[in-house]
């Protein structure tokens, strides 16, 4: 069977006007009652129910891309009658919901306060009436037209529909015939994605990033992105069931839906209006529903953690919900029969039957589901695009395809080539990472989460991952640039952009864009683009230089990146000196180092390719402390961004203001970061300070020392204090902080002063302690590392390994003047 996403969207179009047409019939024949048509019988017991059965039964693919009311939505954009306001540079922008405006933030509530609303009034008003249930749907036709013409994308149905949130209920991860967007490989247009055709037919993109997470491009994304800390979907997901069976009672119990109704009685010896009873009884359902359905998650995820299963709180709540969308969907065909009596009563309980096989199917196949496996998914299908191209591998695979390998087959392949290399390793996961980003399958926020397995097997590390992520900002341009959800939109938007600009080419016979060649009407139609695109100016020029002349384009870009090592190797120099002064902007230098060598390995052989001459940095030129703390406060290691804010805090109160006025929008958060936009002091901090001098630790970068703060302990002994007693496990070693401590082994005494380390050889070598360690005469303060944590911090630390071993050859060949022996 074709995949639904794949049915063509000529066809789709046919079918959404005969929809259409079909729409305005039932409204006419409501306003018509000569007709002879039961157009009250026909809305509410067929067409309302049989597009809930498309979504339950099929797929929400399918309905979002035949649904009138979202064809209507778009009628403004496809006139080219959107509203739009003039941007800085005085060009007219479509208008767009914003992710932190209110409606951007509160849709959810909106959409369910409306849907409550809309089963009163057919409660009420017009579930028997003809001309007010015509109102209603004529209202409902105006109010699409008005949002599509007042915002750019599918604002109906992402932000105001009251459907909307009932559709990513009944689907959950995926309806039952849905496609897995994420394994989708042959397109980048996946579900029920916005498309359109190009003069010659082909399909195209029209994807403007109206929503992060879109159901549309991705529902099993959608359900793990909204799984938690998405407002109102909580209250709507649980309060569903209760809703849908406190409907249907009253329903039975009075199912007039009379106007004329409305301030009579609810029940007989029950005296309260039907106007207040049946929102009261409603909301009454929908709460105990919710509340329920809360219950039911905290006593699931008890049960998960006391049986040990990892994530017991997110695998709860996901399989909660998951039931809650079995109940609903089954208990709504309980009541609603979609076939309105043609196959009698057996026809509706094959439908019941049916629908429970096929629900029950689906959820069993979503039980299983981890956002860990889906992770895997996700991550490996970029991934093999990037092995494709390695020499070799067929004869690794013994014959057997790439695309045939199981997600975690490839991540060990990924493990057992050796000629990856640390080099290759971030090339790959750079690219397997822009891969993601520019197909909208991942947002950077997300990033660090979602490829934690592909870092392993490459064995990258966090701080890799920041570096890569910070070089990528750089080198892809302004659709990187801004906040990162405008990052992931701004992918998106460009590549619907790049589709429309090709076509305009083919239709105009241009090989390339020159700007100094185009003709009139050539310019025109690219501005008409560049207004329906959604894109900013910068992210727009850096689209439309990719189409330029070769040379051109490639000269651009290393110019810029050229500019920007520049300009980022006088910030890190800067930085590094000042550091003398202050001991904490020693660990930001570092991350300034990490990226300056990035930058210079993505630099250095295509300029040297291009026939530069060897980069070489400026000795001269004035850093700017300001731009180097507004650099890692957009930093994308969330400790890092605390790191600077902790540091322009002691620096003043103004300095600390000035960069939490910057937001940092969708970025990565942390408990250490909230502390320092709180102005709060940092335990973690305080613990690791004294080693912020240490040489030892020169090259440890904010995330390196929080890290250890975390692992390690600060302590303080008395002078002649026992620190480490001969024979004892070796369960740590130690860094000498201040004064020193002496080493005890038989007749002999070593001092060992500070900035050296105590108690490595048994941490090493697994052995019992050779000898007895004391305080000195003026005691001793010592940083203590639990021997689980070396290993770790070998890895994070070249400087420190370095340190170790002139360390350990000191302890071979001992300074006469320091020992008593």
């Amino acid at each position: 069977m074709q995949e639904l996403w794949q049915w063509p969207e000529r066809t789709m179009r046919r079918v959404r006007w005969l929809l259409l047409i079909g729409w305005v019939g039932l409204i006419l024949s409501l306003l018509v009652p000569a007709a002879g048509l039961n157009g009250n019988g026909l809305f509410w017991g067929s067409v309302v129910p049989g597009g809930l059965l498309v979504i339950a039964a099929v797929s929400h693919e399918l309905w979002r891309r035949i649904c009138p009311l979202a064809f209507i939505s778009q009628l403004a954009r496809a006139l080219n009658r959107q509203r739009r306001t003039r941007s800085a540079n005085g060009r007219l922008d479509v208008v767009k919901i914003r992710a932190d405006s209110w409606l951007g933030q509160h849709h959810v509530q909106l959409q369910w306060t409306l849907l409550i609303a809309g089963l009163c009034l057919r409660l009420l008003a017009v579930n028997n009436s003809a001309v007010p249930l015509a109102v209603l749907l004529l209202g409902t036709v105006a109010a699409a037209l008005a949002v599509g013409w007042a915002f750019g994308g599918k604002a109906w149905c992402q932000y105001v529909c009251p459907m909307g949130p009932v559709q990513q209920v009944l689907t959950g991860l995926r309806g039952p015939l849905g496609q897995s967007a994420h394994l989708n490989t042959s397109s980048r247009i996946t579900q029920s994605m916005c498309r359109t055709l190009s003069s010659d037919g082909r399909e195209q993109s029209a994807c403007v990033a109206c929503q992060s997470a879109c159901i549309d491009i991705d529902a099993e994304r959608s359900f793990w992105s909204n799984l938690q800390g998405k407002r109102g979907l909580d209250w709507a997901w649980g309060s569903y069931p209760g809703l849908i069976l406190a409907f249907f009672l009253l329903l039975e119990m009075d199912g007039s839906g009379s106007a004329d109704t409305a301030l009579l009685p609810i029940a007989a010896g029950l005296n309260i209006p039907r106007l207040i009873a049946v929102p009261v009884l409603l909301s009454t359902a929908g709460f105990a529903s919710a509340w329920l359905h809360r219950r039911a998650e905290v006593l699931l995820s008890q049960r998960y953690r006391r049986s040990r299963r990892p994530e017991p709180e997110q695998r709860a709540r996901q399989h909660v919900r998951l039931l809650w969308s079995w109940i609903a969907i089954n208990l709504f065909f309980w009541f609603a029969n979609p076939l309105q009596g043609l196959f009698g009563v057996t026809g509706h309980h094959l439908l019941r039957s049916a629908l429970l096989l096929i629900t029950g199917l689906g959820l069993a196949r979503s039980w299983s589901r981890t956002q860990g496996t889906y992770r895997r998914e996700n991550s490996s299908t970029s991934l093999r695009r990037q092995l494709q191209a390695m020499p070799g591998l067929e004869k690794a695979l013994d014959g057997r395809p790439l695309e045939a390998l199981q997600p975690e087959e490839v991540f060990t392949l990924v493990k057992a080539i050796p000629a990856i290399g640390d080099h290759n390793a971030r090339r790959i996961y750079s690219d397997v990472m822009r891969d993601m980003f520019e197909t909208g399958r991942m947002s950077q926020a997300s990033a660090l989460v979602e490829l934690d397995d592909l870092r392993n097997s490459l064995n990258l590390s966090r701080e890799d991952h920041h570096a890569v992520l910070a070089l990528l900002q750089r080198s892809a341009g302004p659709g990187l640039a801004g906040s990162l959800l405008e990052q992931e939109a701004s992918e998106l938007r460009c590549a619907a952009a790049r589709e429309k600009i090709e076509e305009l080419m083919r239709m105009s016979g241009l090989a390339v864009i020159d700007r100094n060649g185009l003709s009139a009407s050539t310019e025109t139609a690219l501005d008409r683009l560049r207004q329906s695109s959604g894109l900013s100016d910068d992210a727009w020029e850096s689209c439309l230089v990719s189409f330029g002349p070769a040379s051109d384009r490639e000269q651009q870009r290393l110019q810029a990146l050229h500019q920007d090592w520049q300009h980022l190797h006088t910030l890190q120099r800067g930085l590094q000196e000042a550091s003398g002064r202050e001991p904490l902007l020693r660990p930001l230098a570092q991350v300034l180092r990490r990226q300056l060598e990035l930058v210079t390995a993505e630099l250095e052989p295509a300029w040297a390719a291009a026939q530069h001459p060897p980069l070489v940095a400026a000795s001269e030129g004035t850093w700017n402390r300001d731009e180097a703390m507004d650099l890692l406060w957009q930093d994308p290691s969330a400790s890092t961004a605390g790191w600077a804010l902790m540091v322009e805090r002691q620096r003043g109160a103004t300095h600390a203001e000035r960069l939490t006025r910057q937001a940092r929008v969708d970025r990565e958060r942390s408990a250490f970061l909230e502390e320092q936009i709180q102005g709060q002091n940092s335990a973690l901090v305080d613990a690791c300070a004294p080693l912020l001098d240490s040489e030892l630790f020169s090259d440890l970068t904010p995330d390196d020392f929080l890290w250890l703060a975390k692992q390690g302990d600060l302590r303080c002994y008395a002078s002649g204090d026992v620190v480490i007693r001969k024979g004892e496990e070796s369960s740590f070693l130690a860094i000498v902080v201040d004064h020193s401590v002496e080493v005890v082994s038989g007749e002999c005494t070593i001092a060992v002063g500070s900035a050296e380390t105590i108690g490595e050889m048994g941490v090493i070598t697994g052995q019992p302690r050779s000898a007895t360690v004391v305080a000195g005469p003026q005691g001793v303060a010592l940083f203590e590392v639990p021997s689980e944590a070396f290993e770790d911090l070998l890895q994070r630390s070249p400087q420190f390994n370095r340190g170790l071993l002139r360390e350990l050859a000191k302890r071979i060949n001992p300074d006469p003047s320091q020992s008593d022996c």
